[in-house]
């Protein structure tokens, strides 16, 4: 494995962590609906998905 994807493996841990945390936030101080609670895991789960896109097709500063 390359430094450079070593590198990106390890911000996308971190990014992916962060997002879980969102989650968490407003499960924990939020009462949602069902449908709300399935809209939040879907668009936490689609910016994961763009997030790691990203990450793949760029090169690190």
């Amino acid at each position: 494995m390359s430094v450079e994807k070593h590198i990106k493996d390890k911000l996308i841990q971190e990014i992916y962590t962060n997002i879980d945390k969102m989650y968490d936030f407003m499960e924990q101080h939020y009462v949602l609906s069902p449908d709300h609670h399935d809209l939040i895991i879907k668009h936490l789960n689609k910016f994961k998905d763009q997030i790691y896109l990203i990450s793949e097709n760029s090169k690190l500063s």
